[in-house]
C-alpha cells in the first residue's frame, strides 16, 4: 500500500505529506478557528511521531466534530492508509473529494492509493485532476506517470516522469521509474543516466540498482553491470531478479557465445554464473529467465541433457519464450533429432519473426533432411534479417560517431554521420533526432523541423 511501502523515495512522499498536513492545520487555525485546527495539527504531529493509533483517534475526532471538513476526511484517509486499511482510506478520500473537489491532496491521495491497490483505470481520473490542480506537484506527476505506463501510454508516462524529476530532482523513485520507462522505449543511454541518478540519490534502492545493471547488460557494458549487480546482491541477498541478472552479466563479461568449444575453454567463468542462477531459481520459482539462463550455462559446459529440462521448465513458466524454443531446437539438432528441432525453430520464428539465427538453423536442418528448396528460402530470410541487424548496428555506430563530432564542433561532418544512420535504419528515432539537433545548430531550420517530426513520430517522448 502506498503509505506502508518500505522503499526509499516513497517514504519521502509520506514524510512530505505529513508536513503538508501540518501546514494545512496552521491555515485552518487562522481561517476556521482553534478546535479543528488543533485536531488537524495534533493528528499531523502524532503521524510524524509514528503513533498511528493515536493519530487515527485524533483524525476520527476531527471528522466527528467537523463532518463537512474535506481536509479532516482526507487526513483520516491518510492515517488509515498508513495503517494498511486501504478500503477505508479510499472511502475517506472519496468523501473529501465529494465535499471539496478542488482539494488537490485528496485527489492525489486517492489516485496513489488506487494505484497501489492495482486499480489502475480508477486511479487515472483523480490523478489527472490532481495534476490539473497542481501541475508542479512532483508526486502527482510521478503516480500519473506510473498509471499511464501501466495502461500502455509510454510517451505520456515518460513525459510525467520527466516533469516529476524536474519538480523534485531529489525524488529517487521518479528517476528510477523514468529509467525503466526509457529502457522500454529503447533509449538505453537515457535510461542509464536516470538510473544512475536514482542509485546516487539512494544507494540502498535494490530495484534501481537491479534496473541499472540490466540496462548496462543491454548496452553491452558487462563489467559495469557485474559490479553494479554484485553490490545489489551483497546488500539484498534475497533479491532473486538481481541474482538472475548477475548470472547473465557474468556470462556476458566472459565474452562467451553459444559455441561449445569456446565455452569449454572458458569453463571457469561459468561457475559463479551457475551459482548465482541456482540461487535465483531457489528464491523465485516463477521466474522463467532463471531456468533458461541456467540451461544455457549447462549447455555451454557440455551438459546438454541436463539443460533440456531447464528449457522445458522455462517454457512452462512462459510458453511464448522464443529463446527457450530456440535452445531446445539447437540441442535437438545437435542430437540429430531433426523433426523435434524443426518444431522448436518454427515455434521460435512464430514468436519472434526477426530471429535470423532461427531461420539459419531451419535452413541447416532442412538441408540435412534433403529439402534444398525449403533450406534456400530459410537462408534467404536469414540473410535479409541479418542485413537489417547489421544496418541497425552500423546506424548506432554512426550516431555515436556523429555525437563525438558534435562535441568537437564539427557540425557538418556530424550531419553526414546522422544522415547515414537514418538511411541505414529509418526507424531509429535517435538518428533522426540527433540529425534534427545538428541541422538546427547549422541554421537549417526547415530540414530540422522535418527530422524532429519523424523522430517524435517514432518516439513521442523526445523533446525539441
Amino acid at each position: 500500500m502506498v503509505w506502508r511501502i518500505a522503499r526509499a523515495g516513497v517514504r519521502a512522499l509520506t514524510a512530505s505529506a505529513i508536513v503538508v498536513y501540518a501546514c494545512a492545520a496552521v491555515a485552518a487555525q487562522s481561517a476556521a478557528g482553534e478546535p479543528e485546527a488543533a485536531l488537524l495539527a495534533r493528528t499531523a504531529q502524532l503521524m510524524h511521531a509514528g503513533r498511528l493509533d493515536a493519530a487515527r483517534d485524533a483524525a476520527q475526532q476531527a471528522v466527528a466534530a467537523y463532518p463537512d471538513s474535506a481536509r479532516a476526511h482526507d487526513q483520516l484517509g491518510f492515517v488509515l492508509g498508513l495503517q494498511g486499511a486501504t478500503d477505508e482510506a479510499i472511502a475517506e478520500f472519496r468523501r473529501a473529494i465529494a465535499l471539496q473537489p478542488a482539494l488537490a491532496d485528496a485527489q492525489y491521495h486517492l489516485g496513489a492509493t488506487l494505484w497501489w491497490t492495482k486499480q489502475f483505470d480508477a486511479a487515472r481520473a483523480p490523478l489527472e485532476r490532481a495534476v490539473a490542480l497542481r501541475p508542479a506537484h512532483a508526486e502527482s506527476r510521478y503516480y500519473r506517470g506510473l498509471v499511464r505506463k501501466q495502461l500502455g501510454d509510454l510517451p505520456g508516462a515518460v513525459g510525467d516522469l520527466r516533469a516529476a524529476v524536474r519538480a523534485d530532482p531529489g525524488l529517487a523513485a521518479a528517476h528510477m521509474q523514468l529509467g525503466v520507462a526509457l529502457q522500454e522505449y529503447g533509449d538505453i543511454d537515457g535510461a542509464i543516466a536516470a538510473l544512475e541518478t536514482a542509485v546516487k540519490l539512494d544507494p540502498s534502492r535494490a530495484d534501481a540498482g537491479n534496473s541499472l545493471g540490466l540496462a548496462l547488460i543491454n548496452k553491452g557494458e558487462a563489467e559495469r553491470a557485474v559490479a553494479t549487480l554484485r553490490r545489489v546482491v551483497e546488500q539484498h541477498p534475497e533479491f532473486g531478479s538481481a541474482r538472475l541478472n548477475l548470472g547473465t552479466a557474468l556470462l556476458q563479461n566472459g565474452d562467451l557465445d553459444y559455441d561449445l568449444g569456446l565455452a569449454l575453454k572458458q569453463q571457469d567463468a561459468f561457475e559463479p554464473a551457475e551459482s548465482a542462477l541456482r540461487e535465483a531459481m531457489r528464491l523465485d520459482a516463477s521466474m522463467p529467465e532463471a531456468p533458461f539462463t541456467l540451461g544455457v550455462v549447462l549447455w555451454q559446459t557440455g551438459r546438454a541433457e541436463e539443460a533440456v529440462p531447464l528449457f522445458r521448465e522455462a517454457l512452462s513458466r512462459r510458453p511464448e519464450y522464443a529463446e527457450a524454443h530456440y535452445m531446445l531446437g539447437t540441442i535437438f539438432k545437435q542430437q540429430g533429432n531433426t523433426e523435434a528441432a524443426l518444431k522448436e525453430f518454427h515455434a521460435t520464428v512464430r514468436i519472434n519473426a526477426s530471429s535470423a539465427e532461427a531461420y539459419t538453423s531451419i535452413g541447416q536442418t532442412l538441408n540435412a533432411r534433403g529439402d534444398r528448396a525449403g533450406a534456400a528460402a530459410a537462408f534467404a530470410e536469414a540473410d535479409r534479417l541479418n542485413k537489417i541487424k547489421a544496418d541497425s548496428q552500423a546506424a548506432i555506430f554512426a550516431v555515436n560517431a556523429g555525437l563525438s563530432l558534435m562535441k568537437q564542433g564539427r557540425v557538418a561532418a556530424a550531419i553526414g554521420k546522422f544522415r547515414g544512420a537514418a538511411r541505414l535504419a529509418p526507424e531509429n528515432a535517435q538518428a533522426h533526432y540527433q540529425l534534427a539537433l545538428a541541422l538546427r545548430r547549422a541554421g537549417r531550420l526547415r530540414e530540422a523541423r522535418s527530422e524532429f517530426a519523424t523522430a517524435m513520430r517514432l518516439a513521442p517522448y523526445l523533446r525539441r
